[in-house]
């Protein structure tokens, strides 16, 4: 990794959201002109959200695209934290748009049905669109979590139960091989607090681990 991340810094964050926003819908058409599906994973969190609005807003078929989330909260998908309400809210109704919360009762067996349904996404996925906690995780892959750790580490690709430092607790993530092999990877990622984070190379983060790996992921930066 070089000494310093480079980052595409944007004067306020509506442009981010713009200039993100329109960069993404022209690899989902250059994907989707000739009839291909684009399989698109979505992060969760406020951030993100006036991306995929103004996404929903541009794009005029949704025909061809294959939405499916990075990660979620274990919870009802009715519930107030989870992402995939959020997400469909955003791009409205016509949006196939696969969650990750099939059985809210058992994590184990809902973890099962999640690989199952998302066997398209773990073969190949062509757009992956992430955020950073102020602890430096990414999808729900946190410092300090044994089973993020071994995700981080070793070479799993799929669907996997992670643990977040607060509530709610239990997460669904994918692994980041499996974000690894996204044909493209993009980074968003707002406040100064987050930069100077992710500028401290020596902190070793979960989001450090990624960029180590892949050198291409764009990363957009607003204060």
């Amino acid at each position: 990794m070089a000494n310093e991340i480079e980052t595409i810094e944007f004067s306020s964050r509506e442009q981010m959201f713009e200039s993100c926003a329109n960069d993404l819908f022209s690899v989902i058409s250059n994907k989707t002109n000739n009839s291909s599906t684009c399989r698109f994973l979505l992060s969760g969190g406020s951030t993100p959200e006036p991306v995929y609005r103004l996404l929903a807003s541009k794009i005029k078929n949704q025909a061809n695209i294959h939405w499916g989330l990075v990660d979620e909260r274990f919870v009802d998908v009715h519930s107030e934290f989870s992402n995939e309400k959020m997400i469909r809210n955003a791009l409205g109704n016509e949006a196939l748009l696969t969650g990750m919360v099939f059985d809210a009762e058992n994590y184990e067996d809902n973890l099962k049905t999640v690989n199952e349904k998302y066997a398209d996404f773990i073969q190949q996925t062509d757009i992956i669109l992430l955020g950073m906690g102020e602890d430096g995780h990414f999808a729900s892959l946190f410092p300090n979590d044994l089973n993020s750790e071994i995700l981080l580490s070793e070479n799993h690709i799929g669907i996997f139960n992670t643990n977040a430092p607060s509530e709610p607790i239990k997460r669904i993530t994918c692994s980041m091989n499996m974000i690894l092999n996204s044909s493209m990877i993009l980074l968003m990622i707002t406040g100064k607090k987050k930069k100077e984070i992710l500028q401290n190379l020596h902190l070793n983060l979960p989001i450090h681990k990624l960029l180590n790996k892949r050198n291409d992921i764009q990363i957009y930066y607003a204060d």
